[in-house]
C-alpha cells in the first residue's frame, strides 16, 4: 500500500533537564537550515546501531531503586526500537549518522530512559538513523517531508538488515516514541498491514504521535492488556488541556491507556500505577498517577504527591513512557509471553 503522511502536531521538550523540570526549547530559524543528504548508515557496522542484544548498551540499564521482581528468563522475541528526535539545532534538515554528541545524547536519554522499558527479556535492536530536524514538524513544507522520508529510508534499511540477518522468524515488538513512532507507522503500513509479517507482530507501541484507525487496513488497536498483533499509542497531556490540532480529522487518535491497557480507557486505580522513572534513571512514585482517555488523548490528573500543582503541565509529551515505565515494561513482557504461548496472535478487535 502507499505510505500515508499525516503531519504530527507535537509540542517538543528538552530531554536534558529532569522529567519534572524540562521546558520548551526554542525552534531554530528555518533559514539557517539547508537540505542535504548526509552519508548513509551501513547497518553491517555495529556502531551504526544504538542497541544490539549481544553487547552492553544504555538500554540495558536498570533504574535505581527498582522493586525486587522475579528474574525473567530470556524470551524468544525481538524488539525493534526507533528513538525519538534529539536533533534540535544544526545546519541540515537531517542529522549526520556520525555526530558523536547527538549519538551520546540519544544513548543517555532516549535509549537509557525509554528503550530500557522494552528491554524485558527479548533481543533489543535499535538503529541510529539520519533523524529529521525537530523543525520539520512545524515547517511542514516539501523539504520537511523529504527530510522525514530520508530518515525513514534509514529505519527501513535497518529493519531489512535486521530481518535478513538476525530475526530468524521470531515474534517482533515494534516500539518507539515521537519521531520514532512516526517512522514506525510507515514501517507498519509497508511491512505488516495486510502483509506476511503480520503473523510475527507481537504488538506495536507508538506513544507520542497520533496514529489513527483509518491509516491501517487490517491492523487494529489493542483493546485488552493481553492482545497481540495489534497497536498501542497514546499522547499525554495535563487534565483539562487539549492541543489545538486535536479535531483536524473526523476521527480521534488511537488512545491506549498505559496503565489499564484498554482502548479509550477510563481512570485507572492508583494502586495499578507501577511507578515513574526519572531523568537520572531512578525509579520513584509508584501508585501516584491516574489518567483517563478523552477525545483520543491521555489526560494526566495531578499526581498524588506533595506540591502536585507545581508539577502540573499542559503537555506531558516528555513523559509518555517514563511516567508509566514499569507498566510499559510489564505489558510488553505480558504480550510477548502470550504471543509465544499461543504461537499466533490473539488479534486486537477493530475499533468501533
Amino acid at each position: 500500500m502507499s505510505l500515508k503522511l499525516l503531519w504530527p502536531r507535537i509540542v517538543f521538550f528538552s530531554w536534558g533537564v529532569g522529567l519534572s523540570l524540562s521546558g520548551c526549547v526554542s525552534l531554530q530559524d528555518q533559514s539557517e537550515v539547508v537540505f542535504s543528504s548526509p552519508k548513509a548508515p551501513q547497518y553491517s557496522i555495529e556502531s551504526h546501531w544504538a542497541s544490539l542484544p549481544w553487547r552492553v548498551d544504555p538500554s540495558d540499564q536498570t533504574p535505581k531503586n527498582l522493586p525486587l521482581v522475579t528474574a525473567w528468563d530470556s524470551l524468544d522475541v525481538d524488539v525493534f526500537f526507533v528513538h525519538p528526535t534529539q536533533y534540535f539545532k544544526g545546519s541540515g534538515y537531517n542529522a549526520a549518522i556520525e555526530d558523536e554528541q547527538l549519538n551520546e545524547e540519544a544513548d543517555q536519554y532516549t535509549m537509557r530512559l525509554q528503550a530500557s522499558a522494552f528491554n524485558m527479556g527479548g533481543r533489543l535492536y535499535a538503529p541510529r538513523y539520519r533523524q529529521a530536524h525537530i523543525g520539520v514538524f512545524s515547517w511542514q513544507d516539501s523539504l520537511s517531508l523529504a527530510a522525514l522520508q530520508l530518515a525513514y529510508s534509514d529505519v527501513r534499511q535497518a529493519f531489512l538488515h535486521y530481518m535478513e540477518h538476525w530475526n530468524h522468524g521470531r515474534g517482533i515488538v515494534l516500539a518507539g516514541h515521537s519521531q520514532g513512532s512516526f517512522h514506525l507507522r510507515w514501517l507498519l503500513q509497508e511491512f505488516f498491514d495486510n502483509q506476511p509479517l503480520t503473523s510475527q507482530l507481537v504488538a506495536a507501541y507508538g506513544p507520542g504521535f497520533d496514529w489513527y484507525a483509518s491509516e491501517f487496513e487490517a491492523l487494529h488497536a489493542c483493546k485488552t492488556p493481553e492482545a497481540t498483533g495489534c497497536l498501542c499509542s497514546w499522547m499525554s497531556y495535563g487534565e483539562g488541556y487539549f492541543p489545538k490540532w486535536l479535531g483536524y480529522r473526523d476521527e480521534i487518535p488511537i488512545c491506549t491507556h498505559p496503565v489499564t491497557w484498554r482502548l479509550n480507557g477510563g481512570i485507572n486505580r492508583l494502586e495499578a500505577h507501577q511507578g515513574v522513572v526519572l531523568s537520572k534513571m531512578k525509579f520513584a512514585h509508584p501508585n501516584k498517577i491516574q489518567a483517563r482517555s478523552e477525545r483520543g488523548v491521555l489526560q494526566i490528573l495531578p499526581p498524588d504527591v506533595p506540591f502536585s500543582k507545581l508539577l502540573h503541565r499542559d503537555n506531558w509529551h516528555v513523559g509518555d513512557i517514563n511516567l508509566f515505565w514499569l507498566n510499559v515494561r510489564t505489558n510488553a513482557r505480558l504480550r510477548s509471553e502470550k504471543f509465544i504461548q499461543h504461537g499466533l496472535q490473539d488479534k486486537g478487535e477493530p475499533i468501533d
